[in-house]
């Protein structure tokens, strides 16, 4: 594949996983407004994602491992219909529920049912944008190109909130969610014309039983480990972000909103400019990320524990998102540099599926500890792993292999 078509291909996946954060992130401010509207408690929000979290965790591995055998171009564009069809769906229930046609709890089975969309087809999105670039790139530069990818979701994830929170306000929320699921679909179509698929997919044999195999190898779990153990304090962060500051800092919803919005971005965009510049220019290895990312996000979830206004809060949001940006990139690449070519798009489907376990947890660790006992437990809990990954990536001798 010549340079010019390496380019335009990278720019259509890196629009993808802009899509992808965006249509992730806008729900952190979305859902908690609707859930508050309504009357209902933190833990909803929480199960609503962890219900979607147990799809994706065990639909991407299968969208990876099939993109191997049915080309990575039509798996990305199963997710991104997925995408779309769950936004659709969500922006649908928003407009019932805050009108009053939907009761409370009905409306969350049916955020929780639109969500699911999502996990189960949205979650082909990144093991196949990975496996394209890993397809294509050598390993001297696999772990530059990866953080550029991943800086696309984060740079996406910097988007949807505020968007969410301001353009929301304006026209309404179902209205900006039924607008960037179109958003969703226009992007669908310009991969669906413009993305080049060379690569001639592997023969179809053994892949369920070559996958679990995978997903056993212990040259994996270390990796993975620090993928779960990272998602699940993004997700505790991104899921009581806007309660702490209603709890702490004492503001209106809509206050809390915007405010939210605002975090996020800049968490994001500090995120996107780690990922997207000092990654290149230092050529940090996946080791030396991991290691960073995990000590400065165990630094910001103690300064959250231990916040008491809007400023405080707003600074330990910043420090735990650059950590994990760092930390996310270095796993995604690790797993990478781990396997072998034809196992590219199984491996990457396990590293999105972190994700997934991620979120899962969140709500039975971190978010039920801030709701049944207190803000302070649940980001101390999140410290103390912080610390245990610190530990694991300075000592494990596969990480450090790797190098």
């Amino acid at each position: 594949m010549n340079h010019p078509d390496r380019s335009h291909a990278f720019r259509l996946l890196f629009l993808a996983l802009f899509v992808m954060g965006a249509s992730n992130s806008m729900l952190f401010v979305i859902l908690p407004m609707v859930t508050r509207a309504m009357g209902t408690g933190e833990i909803y929000v929480g199960l609503i994602f962890a219900g979607s979290s147990v799809f994706y965790m065990g639909f991407s591995p299968f969208w990876g491992s099939l993109s191997d055998h049915r080309g990575r171009r039509p798996i990305l564009l199963i997710g991104l219909a997925g995408n779309t069809l769950s936004l659709a769906a969500i922006g649908m229930v928003a407009g019932l529920a805050l009108s009053g046609a939907l009761a409370p709890l009905i409306a969350m089975v049916f955020f929780a049912a639109g969500r699911l969309i999502y996990g189960a087809v949205g979650s082909a999105i990144q093991p196949a944008a990975q496996a394209y670039i890993a397809d294509r790139t050598a390993l001297s530069e696999r772990t530059r190109l990866m953080s550029a990818l991943t800086a696309g979701a984060g740079l996406g994830t910097a988007f949807g909130p505020p968007l969410a929170a301001w353009i929301g306000s304006f026209f309404g929320i179902e209205s900006f969610v039924f607008a960037f699921a179109g958003f969703s679909f226009v992007v669908f179509v310009l991969i669906a014309i413009g993305l080049p698929e060379y690569r001639v997919p592997v023969p179809h044999t053994k892949r369920p039983r070559h996958l679990l195999r995978l997903a056993r190898n212990p040259r994996l779990w270390p990796f993975l480990l620090v993928g779960v153990g990272g998602w699940t304090v993004q997700g505790v962060l991104l899921q009581t972000l806007l309660f702490y500051l209603l709890d702490k800092a004492h503001m209106t919803i809509e206050q809390a909103a915007l405010v939210s919005g605002a975090i996020f971005a800049s968490g994001a965009i500090l995120v996107f400019g780690a990922q997207f510049v000092l990654i290149p220019v230092f050529n940090l290895r996946p080791r030396a990320l991991m290691l960073a990312g995990v000590i400065i996000s165990g630094l910001g979830a103690i300064a959250m524990a231990l916040s008491m206004n809007a400023i405080a809060i707003a600074i330990s949001f910043l420090l735990t998102s650059l950590g994990f940006g760092l930390a996310r990139p270095g796993m995604i690449s690790g797993v990478s540099l781990t396997v072998e070519p034809e196992e590219q798009g199984s491996a990457a489907g396990l590293a999105t599926a972190t994700a997934g376990a991620g979120f899962f947890l969140a709500p039975f660790t971190g978010l039920a500890l801030y709701q049944f006992v207190s803000p302070m437990a649940a980001y101390g809990v999140l410290a103390v792993l912080m610390t245990l990954l610190t530990i694991l990536v300075f000592s494990n001798r596969r990480i450090r292999e790797i190098g």
